[in-house]
């Protein structure tokens, strides 16, 4: 979709440049997000997250590795009730694991798309005001792109225009 978008773009470039002088931009919003403060609070936000997530994680692991290591050690001293018990225990536990894991990378995901979706849509105003304010006729992302000179890169200019709007 978004290719088509350029090509039709592209397509329209001759009768823009017959009107007007044609002034493309790019911006690469990878970096924006790596370098804006808003980006990189919300990556730090986000690690603390998989952090605890993680750590959650990985204690409910120990404790089940503990617990094997208890059936496999005591296992053949219990009557079996007791250990029937103790490996019923062991596999509900694994697959309530499995479960919060999936719902931690369902839960993890969801939140980086709300972060990512803030950012994008605060990009978007700041790149509609910076193309109007400084006459481009297009700005594009550079993945959409397969070439450009790297003046026509405005990337740093979205940094520190979203910087300075987030201080306000």
């Amino acid at each position: 979709m978004k290719y088509w978008l350029l090509v039709i773009a592209l397509a329209l470039i001759p009768s823009v440049v017959s009107a007007q002088a044609v002034k493309i931009g790019f911006i690469d919003i990878q970096r924006v997000i790596a370098e804006s403060a808003a980006g990189k609070r919300a990556k730090d936000r986000f690690q603390a997250q998989v952090k605890k997530a993680e750590a959650d994680i990985q204690k409910e692991r120990i404790d089940l590795e503990r617990l094997k290591a208890d059936i496999e050690k005591k296992g053949p001293l219990l009557k079996d009730e007791e250990r029937r018990t103790l490996e019923g225990d062991f596999q509900k536990r694994s697959v309530t694991l499995q479960r919060t894991m999936g719902d931690y990378q369902q839960d993890l995901q969801q939140k980086e798309r709300e972060m990512m979706g803030d950012i994008l849509k605060d990009l978007e105003q700041i790149v509609s005001d910076l193309g109007k304010a400084e006459k481009f006729t297009f700005i594009f992302e550079k993945s959409q792109i397969l070439y450009s000179d790297a003046s026509t890169d405005i990337t740093h200019r979205v940094v520190e225009t979203y910087n300075s709007r987030a201080k306000k």
